[in-house]
């Protein structure tokens, strides 16, 4: 996921707009608005103030294959894995539950697997 897609998602979990989040860096909102459309990229500072804003780390921030893990740690990811994430963020929220129903249903069954009763 790039920079301005993981700002974007970060900004509206946080249920901040973007006029809101310009305040807290002190820029303009049209600033923020050019990093989630990719038109402008961020000086170090602003990275840093963003990373702490939402509790990330800047790695989190610019690089594609990191993910933030307890908004404390980080942990690499191979291609599949962000395909997943990726595929999952999109998906509606019904979908999402199903998916997640279905996970459990796995982790139980592999779990079962090799502890047979």
């Amino acid at each position: 996921m790039s920079f301005s897609d993981k700002l974007k998602t970060l900004r509206t979990e946080n249920k901040m707009t973007q006029k809101e989040v310009a305040l807290r860096l002190n820029v303009a909102r049209s600033t923020i608005a050019g990093y989630e459309k990719k038109n402008r990229q961020p000086s170090h500072e602003d990275l840093a103030a963003l990373a702490d804003l939402f509790h990330v780390t800047v790695d989190y921030l610019v690089k594609d294959n990191v993910i933030s893990m307890d908004n404390s740690q980080c942990v690499s990811l191979s291609e599949k894995e962000m395909q997943l994430i990726t595929s999952y963020r999109k998906l509606p929220s019904a979908s999402r539950e199903l998916v997640t129903a279905h996970i459990h249903l796995l982790e139980e069954f592999d779990i079962n697997h090799k502890n047979p009763q």
